[in-house]
């Protein structure tokens, strides 16, 4: 997402743009699949009302009358049974928590709002000076372990498939407010749509895997690609590089130290997606379960479609999203896929779902994430005040990812249309006026 956001604009500044993607589809996690005429989205699950820099785009795509909000709420198991937290009163009546830790939970608010401007998740690298601790031992310090336990960690590794051990206590601020009033939507027909619309007018060629970017001794750069199994060798003027930031290493040989060292500084979580259809629809209108790994060991979140988008869900039917917790990924990632079915279907029966869909099963998929997302630990807020200090980047080599705008689509787009507004800024006028087009 963060390359075809930087291909488009490139491309609408008069720039000559060449997509080299690596898998046979674009779009990367936001990618839907079909099967038995159910569709699923296979890693990212939703848009939500903050995403400005995607509703534009949306709107520039003619892409308004595909935009769906999910209808469903979401919950929290404990024990064995479900509590609602869909919204403010919910979570006011709610005894999925204490009545002490309700009130312990409002101390959250004077961090968030003292440091109101600094949250910004369209720049991250604002918040740096709040990259101290983990959530873990901000809720220990601050709070209680019941809220991390029941409230702060199922989402945080439902969503995300990150631990509060790992990451920085900036996130959860960030996140937080992010959250207030927040409306979650998707796309008719799934998310891969906007890829799909984003790159219809690019120059795009898929299964084409970079193997390596250097200067070219005339200028500019050498891209090596193993394009459908034969070598081949683009130019470029310059270069977006969108790939997981633990890839950069291996591109690009001539980083220097400090180069070399923030990119191999940032990690990835690991996840494992079942996606199970069912010939009888669940009788629930809560569309995401969340699970805490005090409890249940492998599932991190539960997901209903019928409840998620009512009107694309075959009648009678259900598509049951099973998805693993921030510390079964690792373990799950090499398992065979029925072991990982059984797994996690043997915890969805410990959610409190009062449907079991058991002997309803029409097929199971598995989707494996290798690299599900960047992990913002305690340290990368610093990381990115760096970055954004411009002592990173170097020539015409920028670089973009949701490790730099934010792990989820928003903050993917957002960092591609940053990265090609800083290689406009870099291309030297006097090259360009040579030729008719600047070919990144």
């Amino acid at each position: 997402m963060a390359g075809l956001s930087a291909a488009r604009y490139l491309m609408q500044a008069g720039i000559d743009v060449t997509v080299v993607e690596k898998n046979a589809y674009v779009g990367g996690r936001v990618h839907t699949n079909t099967a038995d005429g159910f569709e699923f989205d296979t890693g990212a699950q939703f848009l939500a009302n903050f995403y400005i820099n995607t509703q534009q785009l949306i709107h520039e795509l003619n892409l308004q009358d595909m935009v769906l909000p999910i209808t469903g709420g979401t919950a929290i198991s404990r024990s064995g049974r479900l509590y609602e937290i869909s919204s403010l009163s919910h979570l006011l009546f709610t005894h999925l928590i204490s009545f002490r830790s309700k009130l312990t939970l409002t101390k959250v608010l004077w961090p968030i709002l003292l440091n109101w401007r600094k949250l910004d998740n369209h720049a991250f690298h604002k918040a740096y000076m709040l990259d101290t601790r983990s959530i873990t031992e901000y809720a220990h310090q601050a709070l209680n372990d019941e809220l991390l336990a029941y409230m702060l960690q199922p989402p945080l590794s439902g969503i995300f498939y990150w631990t509060p051990e790992q990451t920085s206590q900036a996130m959860l601020f960030i996140l937080l407010k992010a959250g207030i009033g927040m409306k979650l939507f998707t796309l008719r027909h799934g998310l891969s749509r906007l890829p799909e619309a984003m790159a219809a007018d690019l120059k795009v060629h898929c299964n084409a895997e970079v193997t390596g970017v250097t200067p070219a001794m005339s200028g500019g750069y050498k891209i090596e690609v193993c394009l459908d199994g034969q070598k081949r060798q683009f130019v470029a003027d310059g270069v977006v590089c969108a790939t997981p930031a633990i890839t950069v290493s291996t591109l690009f040989p001539d980083l220097n130290a400090k180069q070399r060292a923030f990119f191999e500084a940032i990690g990835y979580s690991k996840s494992v997606t079942v996606a199970v259809g069912l010939n009888h629809q669940v009788s629930s209108n809560l569309y995401g379960l969340f699970c805490p790994d005090r409890e249940i060991k492998y599932l991190g979140t539960v997901s209903l479609q019928a409840a998620k988008i009512p009107d694309q869900t075959p009648t009678e039917h259900e598509l049951i999203g099973l998805f693993s917790s921030a510390l079964a990924g690792q373990e799950l990632l090499n398992e065979e896929d029925g072991d990982i079915l059984d797994k996690l279907w043997t915890d969805l029966k410990k959610t409190g779902l009062a449907y079991d869909p058991s002997n309803k099963r029409l097929f199971y998929q598995v989707y494996r994430w290798n690299q599900a997302l960047p992990e913002f630990d305690v340290g990368h807020f610093k990381r990115l005040k760096t970055f954004a200090d411009g002592e990173i980047e170097s020539g015409n080599v920028v670089f973009a990812g949701d490790y730099l705008g934010g792990a989820f689509i928003e903050g993917a787009i957002t960092s591609g249309l940053n990265a090609a507004r800083r290689l406009l800024e870099r291309l030297d006028d006097n090259s360009c006026s040579n030729e008719e087009t600047t070919n990144i």
